[in-house]
């Protein structure tokens, strides 16, 4: 889902959402920071960041400002929102219970595979991920399995905007070789992230859909010495594909 463009947008919001992003960004940073990363005055920045600091948006703690916890309310909201959330937190549990590893409801966002929800299994692996974490979507198990699933069209507008950036030696930055790939993907309905995005990291993710909606994907990850063998090539993907199942069901049947 790519945000639609405003035919005339407020300069002042767009420099506040500015600011919000490098405050992220950077982790917390004085005012004296922001002057090297936004073109206006200190005074100017200084009056931002008093505002967003009286919403709620902004924290300061002496002199370091980070994003207020008026974000959590509205990220939480947001989430709360989205039917993936709704209808697979309870096979995302369920998933990493079982397999022990990390697994993750993911959904895509501006041409990226963000993150609505993860839970850890007793063995995961300690990642810095959390809700509205975006990730590529080339070079992921989640955002192959949406990318299966979205118009060629959708897709090519993706590859155009954000490209294919090498993020290791197995990453794949040719657009004809994604395109088969995602073919063999809607084939088989699973895909893997055979350490294309961080070295020593494999995935494997499913589409989830409700009435031909794409929804996003359920993703799995963990370390290839774990991953590996038949338990990555096929035990773990009937377990995803058994969840997407169980989703499918709530969908079409709420009560059940």
């Amino acid at each position: 889902m790519a945000p639609k463009k405003a035919k005339n947008p407020v300069r002042s919001i767009e420099r506040a959402t500015e600011i919000l992003e490098l405050l992220k960004e950077l982790d917390g940073a004085r005012l004296v920071d922001l002057e090297g990363y936004v073109d206006l005055s200190k005074g100017t920045i200084h009056s931002y960041l008093a505002t967003l600091e009286q919403c709620g948006l902004v924290s300061k703690d002496g002199s370091t400002y980070n994003i207020g916890l008026s974000s959590l309310t509205l990220g939480g909201y947001a989430r709360d929102r989205q039917p993936l959330y709704v209808l697979g937190r309870e096979g995302a549990d369920e998933l990493a219970e079982q397999t022990g590893e990390l697994v993750a409801l993911m959904t895509e966002w501006n041409g990226r595979s963000t993150y609505l929800y993860q839970r850890a299994g007793e063995r995961a692996m300690a990642m810095d991920s959390h809700l509205g974490v975006q990730l590529p979507i080339h070079c992921t198990a989640s955002g192959k399995a949406i990318l299966s699933e979205l118009p060629e069209e959708r897709v090519h507008e993706i590859i155009d905007e954000r490209g294919l950036p090498v993020w290791t030696d197995n990453t794949i930055t040719d657009r004809a070789a994604l395109f088969e790939e995602l073919e063999t993907i809607r084939e088989r309905g699973v895909s893997f992230d055979d350490e294309e995005r961080i070295d020593g990291l494999r995935g494997i993710g499913v589409p989830i859909t409700r009435d031909d909606d794409l929804l996003g994907a359920i993703a799995l990850a963990g370390p290839v010495n774990r991953l590996e063998g038949d338990r990555y090539w096929e035990e773990l993907p009937d377990q995803l594909t058994k969840i997407r199942r169980m989703i499918d069901v709530k969908a079409k049947y709420p009560q059940s």
